[in-house]
């Protein structure tokens, strides 16, 4: 979960301002869901700490590096790439992830993971939808998906749409209470995680 590489805060410990892009095929299905996570100011300084040269690059080196850790820690079930893809409730199986790269931009200090799940048997998307669920249930991460352009289709067909639905805000009083769990605690307590599990951003893709 990237975990390895952040520094110890209160929930949550990154922000990422996030895109999806869902792909299709040449016969209408969807197959895949492309992605790109652009890191908060913290995490990138904390991650690069040490590692880029006198003009503040990044050896293609490390960045292959940082990319492949990251794809597995982010393989694992528990974390399954924070993304679902579903059709009438049932999860679908991804093939293995492709195109992973880790983006550096040395004059902005800016950094981002990109990469691609193919979903090993694509769905045909009716007019019931397929739900594409982006969330991390511990909270550790949190998501911005608002950004105009952030959520996009290619090589649609023709009256295929995609509706996104952010998570509801978070009250005071539970930022408050998120705020307070101590920074080296990884895991929410009960009542809060099942109050953050619900944190979903959910694109519903359909199609007439």
């Amino acid at each position: 979960m990237l975990s390895a590489a952040v520094p110890a805060r209160a929930h949550p410990h990154m922000w990422i301002d996030g895109e999806a892009v869902l792909v299709f095929d040449s016969q209408g299905r969807l197959e895949a869901v492309r992605e790109r996570w652009r890191f908060d100011e913290m995490f990138v300084a904390y991650t690069t700490q040490g590692l880029a040269d006198e003009k503040g690059q990044l050896p293609p080196a490390t960045l292959d590096r940082m990319a492949k850790e990251w794809m597995n820690a982010l393989g694992e079930p528990i974390s399954h790439y924070f993304t679902r893809v579903a059709v009438g409730g049932k999860v679908l199986a991804y093939a293995g992830p492709r195109d992973a790269k880790v983006e550096w931009d040395a004059g902005r200090k800016a950094m981002a993971l990109s990469f691609t799940l193919p979903l090993q048997q694509p769905p045909a998307p009716g007019a019931a939808g397929v739900d594409i669920d982006i969330i991390d249930p511990t909270y550790f991460v949190a998501y911005d998906f608002s950004a105009p352009g952030a959520v996009a289709m290619d090589r649609a067909p023709a009256g295929c749409r995609a509706d996104y639905r952010p998570p509801k805000p978070l009250d005071a009083a539970l930022v408050q209470q998120l705020a307070a769990i101590p920074a080296d605690q990884s895991d929410l307590p009960e009542e809060l995680f099942a109050v953050t599990k619900g944190l979903t951003h959910r694109i519903r893709v359909t199609c007439q």
